[in-house]
């Protein structure tokens, strides 16, 4: 990945979607905050920016990336069902959801997959997707195989790889969230995150625990 100019410090706020949107239509990732992890985000409408997105994470070729959408945008990326509609309906919380890819997904983002990663773990970022009149395609940003957590160490390891890092301090969590397969017959947690099954069973009665996560 190309070094760039001189890294651009902004605050989380629906002030600074211009700024964000110059860069993300000119196929450049951007780096934001999220309650859960920092993430690399890019158009993802546009073949250049997903390719800009894949090498600066050095994916391998069989790896998707995940989007960020909303319930009142997530037709626009996913398939939904009335158990992850019913999900959505309490965005934003620190959960991951394995849904079904449009198949109109660029190839870059999906690489051969039927099901992709969906999030929406925060108000900034909630609104942020209603501000932007394209999908965002996102990877979270990694160290050495560790998820980045705070400004500091987003500013120290990506200040020379992007143009923005938006400075959300630290993140609330500061780990992956619980991540939910909603291509099942029944929502499951496959690993947990910041929401227990006891903090989810009261929206998704339903849900349940595969057999390696049962005690």
């Amino acid at each position: 990945m190309a070094l760039t100019q001189t890294v651009q410090i902004l605050k989380p706020s629906l002030g600074i979607v211009p700024q964000l949107l110059q860069h993300l239509e000119q196929d450049r990732v951007v780096l934001l905050p999220m309650d859960t992890v920092y993430t690399l985000v890019a158009h993802g409408a546009r073949p250049q920016a997903i390719a800009a997105l894949r090498q600066l994470k050095n994916f391998d070729k069989d790896q998707p990336l995940g989007m960020l959408t909303r319930g009142d945008r997530a037709e626009e990326v996913v398939q939904t069902t009335p158990a992850s509609r019913r999900m959505m309906a309490h965005f934003p919380c620190p959960i991951t959801m394995i849904m079904t890819a449009q198949p109109h997904l660029d190839q870059g983002i999906t690489q051969g997959f039927a099901n992709i990663f969906v999030a929406c773990p925060d108000p900034f970022i909630y609104d942020l997707i209603g501000a932007i009149p394209f999908p965002l395609v996102s990877a979270t940003a990694k160290v050495g195989g560790e998820p980045i957590t705070s400004f500091q160490a987003a500013q120290r390891y990506f200040s020379h790889l992007v143009p923005v890092i938006v400075d959300g301090g630290v993140c609330r969590y500061s780990r992956r969230g619980t991540l939910i397969d909603f291509t099942l017959p029944i929502p499951t947690i496959m690993n947990f995150g910041p929401m227990s099954v006891d903090d989810l069973r009261p929206l998704l009665p339903e849900i349940i625990l595969p057999s390696h996560l049962m005690k």
